[in-house]
């Protein structure tokens, strides 16, 4: 499995596409540093999604902190995500 900073793919530090290139079958997007998510950040995430499932890839997401779940409970994305539906988010406690 491979993982991913979410701020660098947030901050455009890294390409969406990038990681299809990588031999790895499952994506980890790692929140750790992320502490708001907008909609520019819901954008790539949905594109991330989208060049996952056309390159047969799965998305994982962990360290999400409380009030970023709620925005992806509330958006539907906790919905789109392999872990998400089993593990609320891999959230991050207060």
């Amino acid at each position: 499995m491979q993982t991913l900073r979410a701020s660098e793919l947030f901050n455009n530090k890294k390409s969406i596409t990038s990681f299809m290139f990588e031999e790895n079958k499952n994506i980890n997007l790692d929140f750790s540093n992320i502490n708001a998510i907008d909609l520019n950040a819901i954008t790539i995430l949905l594109n991330l999604q989208k060049v996952a499932l056309l390159n047969n890839k799965t998305l994982s997401i962990c360290n999400v902190n409380p009030e970023v779940g709620k925005v992806l409970d509330v958006t539907g994305l906790n919905k789109t995500f392999a872990n998400v539906a089993t593990n609320p988010i891999g959230r991050k406690t207060k």
